[in-house]
């Protein structure tokens, strides 16, 4: 099935739009955003919309606004690569401008919009994940358009998503999107000085054309791959667009030959739970054997303490750790039913061997397999 065939198919009811830094700020704009991308973003959400398709809007671009509104304006100090602390400070005084220069821009269109800061601490807790998808079906009921962006003021390294790529990953997730569009400032997904109109496997040659970030923002091409994964495994499409194409989205969607779009012949079908699981933050990880990743994949087992080798991180019953291969490649993702001092005491051990010595308190299974996710395998 080719690219057209499947957006074709697709029938797209929830869509998500990530707009990077360097498409919605400008170094010629005083204040640091570009009004005719944001005139550009109206018309298309509109449109959408229009067209009976539910939106959200992820978009970067507070520090940026910060730091050139205190520049210009106030002739303040402003550093292009400031430190944590610095950039909670820019972000508080952009994300405030910025919202208010979406509510002006979407007004004339009619579309209210409403401002949602987030932290992988909010995705972590899964009574506030849920409340958040609560807060964004309310809000498309009321006609709002949500306006999501990492909550930069309070996130340190161990709460931030790391760049609103992932965000909005996790954001289609939620939503139950069927497709993802991060808006970049390139032409799509490059290997080479060609582009690849799709990717619908993720070889070791597109994972080593991924590069670092091409521009102010704090994501890369690897980045965008990665969301490109995790959006496969939670049943969407993810399309890269250049952002200042005419119109991008529409182009894509009638079928025009435009950036790169990231699809599986099969979409995947996830619920909720597992959704959860895709973003959630780790605490650790549990290294496995190939008989333990054979038993998962092709057997749908739970994971046993006799599957594994060693472990990284101390984590606690309950938390969600990462379960790797011996050489560190991800597998996947689950809720562990033990600390890593209980599992330390238990590696490699059978069950008959594990009860003989008093070891197992709680459940037969390190993690369930109704509490696990595993990695898309090439």
């Amino acid at each position: 099935m080719d690219r057209f065939s499947y957006l074709e198919k697709l029938r797209i009811r929830r869509l998500v739009i990530k707009v990077g830094t360097s498409s919605i700020t400008s170094a010629a704009a005083s204040d640091g955003i570009d009004a005719q991308m944001m005139a550009s973003l109206v018309e298309e959400i509109a449109s959408l919309r229009q067209q009976g398709i539910e939106v959200i809007l992820v978009s970067s671009g507070a520090v940026g606004a910060g730091r050139r509104l205190i520049a210009e304006s106030f002739q303040r100090p402003a550093p292009s690569n400031p430190g944590i602390v610095r950039r909670q400070a820019l972000s508080a005084i952009g994300q405030s401008h910025l919202m208010a220069r979406y509510g002006a821009a979407f007004q004339p269109a009619g579309i209210p919009v409403a401002q949602l800061l987030l932290t992988a601490r909010d995705f972590r807790d899964r009574r506030a994940y849920l409340n958040i998808g609560h807060a964004i079906d309310e809000l498309q009921s009321m006609g709002a358009l949500p306006i999501v962006n990492e909550n930069d003021t309070v996130s340190t390294d161990e709460l931030q998503f790391g760049d609103n790529d992932m965000l909005s990953a996790a954001v289609a997730a939620l939503f139950r999107a069927d497709l993802l569009v991060i808006l970049t400032s390139v032409e799509g997904f490059l290997l080479g000085q060609t582009r690849l109109p799709e990717i619908t496997n993720f070889t070791a040659q597109v994972r080593a054309a991924a590069g670092g970030p091409e521009g102010p923002g704090r994501g890369g091409m690897e980045t965008k791959l990665r969301a490109g994964e995790l959006c496969l495994m939670a049943g969407a499409a993810l399309a890269i667009l250049p952002a200042r194409a005419p119109r991008p989205l529409s182009a894509l969607l009638q079928g025009q030959d435009i950036g790169t779009l990231v699809y599986g012949a099969t979409p995947a079908r996830l619920s909720a739970r597992k959704r959860w699981l895709l973003f959630a933050r780790t605490e650790g990880a549990v290294c496995i054997d190939a008989g333990a990743e054979q038993a998962l994949r092709e057997r749908g087992s739970s994971l046993l303490a006799a599957g594994v080798r060693r472990l990284r991180g101390r984590f606690l019953a309950g938390d969600l750790v990462e379960m790797e291969s011996l050489s560190g490649a991800p597998l996947g993702r689950g809720i562990i039913n033990y600390s890593y001092r209980e599992v330390g005491a238990m590696l490699g051990l059978s069950g008959k061997e594990i009860q003989a010595r008093g070891l197992l308190q709680r459940a037969g299974e390190l993690i369930h397999r109704n509490n696990l996710i595993l990695e898309r395998r090439d």
